[in-house]
């Protein structure tokens, strides 16, 4: 494990990134949105990142230059990431959702073709700071299948997240945030292990045979499929959420649905929803129903000792707060993907010196 500072790890990013092919003000987003997910805990949607979207890069699939288009504009909106890294079309999604939310009382914005749009989280949390309630829903295009329908070990869905996030106005020092893949765990978990040699959690994954995957590099070789949210005995329910955001995604969208096995990723999918709650009832009444419920949720006493309830987005609150002044810890199968990524593009000196 190697510990590296918030700063210098979005240093480097911005550097590689720029390495890439990415002008200045794109590599600072990008650099910024996955060291930001690193910061909370989410190291899977973080620099992790870095050697996946450079390969994007050299097979034309991601292009660094490029810039979202907005395709269809009034009341709501639709977005074309132009194949554009996502977290420059998720940014500019949140701008467009939270600005007609202003003028409406509520704002929906379609995604489509866009590239990995990252942490949604860091979306939601963009458009709770504003005072807005958020969900959204984000597919793959029918492409990069990895969850299983229920029952089955077919790879037929990507991860697709489901979010939703509520501005507490003060009630708390967070605002509560929902980010989940519908999936037992985001593909980035997985990600961050191959290489490493460490044996997969057995509820994350499921073979033909009815057993786990083993490994990272086996699952990264195709083999087996992730289990939708709720493993074996209630993955029914994640898989009906799964197929539901899917949908959503795509018709909102305005993109392609899953609908056969070899089917080519063309980025992300997404339904954006901002609401105003103020247009329902009060800023004063939201914060007290949050703290009321942050309370009474509280309150419940914990099976084992010394253990404790945590709200959602809570968690990367705790861990932001921490690593803020502790440093990011990443994973030694992580540094040397950055150290190999790094001499790739020839910029091994700009990385942070506890990764050299």
């Amino acid at each position: 494990m190697h510990t590296v500072s918030p700063d210098s790890l979005e240093a480097f990013a911005q550097v590689a990134i720029e390495g890439c092919g990415a002008p200045s003000g794109i590599a600072e987003t990008v650099a910024r949105s996955l060291v930001s997910a690193d910061l909370v805990g989410h190291s899977s949607h973080g620099v992790v990142r870095l050697p996946y979207y450079a390969a994007q890069i050299d097979d034309g699939a991601l292009d660094p230059s490029a810039m979202p288009e907005l395709e269809e504009a009034g009341p709501f909106h639709r977005i074309d990431g132009g194949g554009a890294f996502g977290q420059v079309t998720g940014r500019r999604a949140v701008e467009l959702v939270t600005e007609t939310a202003a003028e409406r009382g509520v704002g929906i914005v379609g995604v489509h073709d866009s590239g990995h749009l990252g942490r949604i989280g860091e979306w939601a949390d963009i458009v709770t700071d504003e005072g807005y309630l958020f969900a959204s829903w984000v597919n793959l295009h029918g492409g990069a299948q990895r969850i299983a329908p229920h029952g089955t070990a077919d790879r037929r869905l990507g991860t697709n997240p489901i979010t939703f996030g509520v501005p507490s106005f003060g009630a708390l020092p967070f605002d509560p945030i929902y980010d989940a893949a519908t999936s037992q765990i985001a593909h980035g978990k997985i990600i961050e292990r191959d290489g490493s040699g460490e044996r997969l959690p057995e509820d994350w994954t499921i073979t033909e045979t009815g057993e786990p995957v083993e490994y990272a590099a086996d699952f990264e070789n195709e083999v087996g499929a992730l289990l939708p949210l709720g493993g074996i005995e209630t993955g029914h329910k994640g898989f009906g959420l799964a197929t539901m955001t899917e949908l959503f995604a795509a018709i909102i969208g305005g993109g392609a649905v899953a609908t056969e096995a070899e089917q080519n990723w063309a980025g992300n999918g997404a339904a954006f929803v901002a609401i105003d709650p103020t247009a329902f009832t009060t800023r004063e009444a939201v914060a007290e129903r949050v703290s009321g419920l942050a309370r009474f949720l509280r309150s419940a006493e914990p099976i084992e000792e010394g253990g404790e309830v945590l709200l959602p987005g809570e968690p990367e609150y705790r861990t932001a707060r921490d690593r803020r002044e502790s440093g990011i810890p990443l994973e030694d199968a992580v540094v040397e993907n950055l150290r190999e990524i790094a001499e790739d593009l020839g910029v091994r000196a700009s990385l942070p010196e506890p990764l050299r």
